[in-house]
């Protein structure tokens, strides 16, 4: 064992891999290091098991992703891979012909016939790749292949099915006899991988590797419904429950500490000049970089009613919905020729093109009552209230569990190095 957490062991196995994985990223992290962690995600998965459930997090996405245990199993089989490469390696060669095709005792027919009682005819417009429960029964019936492993004896079709994300699932609607024995080979491979690990390290120690990759696995998607490494536009259920209940008087104590970050521009003064052709946009962008006035550029070359005017637009305000023209305007440098833009016209319109000049531009802030502001500011601050939920949450479940640390666990032994290999 690395460590007991209230009571509860922690396996060597899942320290070893664990660190090795880690140290390929980065090899000054020490096992230390590694092992806070994976004792503090142990804690906060248990501990945040209701909201995990509440929020559906390991639900999203399984229409179209793998399946989350597919996506352990495949987590625990590639990095026993990756970590025992040279012990696994040295195994397989010691097979008939060195490859694991001779662990697999049958390749079986799969004929057409029972392919359409799975996936139904051809002829069938589909929507949806995904069988219902009574194609899954006829799945578990159709025969791919067996092995000489104990837990792959037979390989179903069901079996083969249900590790496919909704790529995978075409292949298989699509009858690829090729794609499905294939799939079929890499789920042998996995087995034998997890069959290895289990005969050297025992089922226990592999059980708790596939726990700890899990830990992980709930522990990100914790911090990202708490606000916490996920996308900056990705949405958390729970970030928006709390932006509903920001008060106003929290909205402007934010705003008024945060105010740089409702910065705008009030308006600008600029002016245009408007082409035929992009050659002759270019012409006349490469004319203002030489000196030439923007004004008389304009009058000379615009084809816009305000040529004479210089293509004065006067000054441009940030209020209502403003034109293309305008939105492109507030987008520019002050004081510097645009490149030119093609006009946002439709199919039948004809194209033209716009260089513009920002000759000034006015700066403000958004009004600490407007709805951007609301929103803006509520999500920060139910960002903010979530982040401390959840660190609040880890810190008090590792102050409050006991944890017993072995200490020799720490220690890379001689034997690990030659059993992790080298990361290819």
């Amino acid at each position: 064992m690395a460590a007991r957490v209230n009571g509860v062991p922690i396996q060597r196995l899942s320290l070893d891999v664990l660190a090795r994985m880690a140290q390929m990223e980065d090899p000054k992290i020490s096992r230390t290091v590694v092992l806070e962690s994976i004792i503090a995600n142990r804690l906060l998965a248990k501990a945040g098991e209701a909201q995990i459930q509440e929020f559906d997090l390991r639900a999203q996405g399984k229409r179209v992703a793998f399946a989350r245990e597919v996506q352990l199993d495949d987590q625990v089989s590639g990095h026993l891979r990756t970590v025992f490469r040279d012990e696994i390696e040295a195994e397989i060669k010691k097979l008939p012909g060195a490859n694991l095709d001779s662990v697999v005792l049958e390749q079986a027919k799969i004929d057409s016939a029972q392919l359409d009682q799975v996936f139904g005819p051809r002829s069938r417009i589909l929507l949806d790749y995904n069988l219902n429960a009574e194609q899954l029964e006829r799945a578990k019936q159709v025969l791919v292949l067996r092995s000489s492993l104990k837990q792959g004896a037979s390989v179903t079709l069901y079996d083969v099915y249900r590790r496919q994300n909704v790529q995978g699932r075409l292949e298989f609607f699509n009858r690829n006899l090729d794609f499905i024995r294939q799939q079929a080979m890499l789920y042998i491979a996995n087995l034998y991988v997890q069959d290895w690990a289990t005969k050297r390290f025992g089922a226990a120690a592999v059980q708790d590797l596939r726990q700890t990759l899990a830990d992980q696995v709930d522990v990100r998607s914790l911090m990202a419904l708490h606000g916490i490494g996920a996308d900056i536009d990705a949405e958390s259920q729970l970030v928006n429950q709390l932006a509903k209940r920001i008060t106003p008087e929290e909205v402007q104590a934010y705003y008024a500490a945060h105010k740089e970050e409702f910065k705008r521009i009030e308006w600008v003064k600029a002016r245009h000049i408007r082409l035929a052709d992009e050659a002759k946009a270019n012409e006349v962008v490469a004319l203002a970089a030489k000196g030439g006035e923007f004004a008389k550029l304009a009058q000379q070359y615009s084809i816009a009613r305000d040529a004479k005017q210089g293509g004065d637009l006067g000054i441009i305000k940030h209020q209502g919905k403003l034109s293309w023209l305008a939105e492109l305007a507030f987008m520019q440098e002050e004081g510097k020729v645009s490149p030119p833009f093609r006009a946002a016209v439709g199919p039948k319109e004809e194209a033209y093109w716009e260089v513009v000049l920002v000759e000034k531009k006015q700066e403000g802030f958004q009004d600490v009552n407007s709805e951007s502001v609301r929103y803006l500011a509520g999500r920060a601050i139910a960002q903010e209230k979530a982040a401390k939920q959840i660190t609040s949450l880890r810190e008090q479940l590792l102050k409050s569990a006991k944890v017993e640390v072995n200490r020799s666990a720490l220690e890379l032994p001689p034997a690990a190095h030659r059993t992790s290999g080298k990361a290819r």
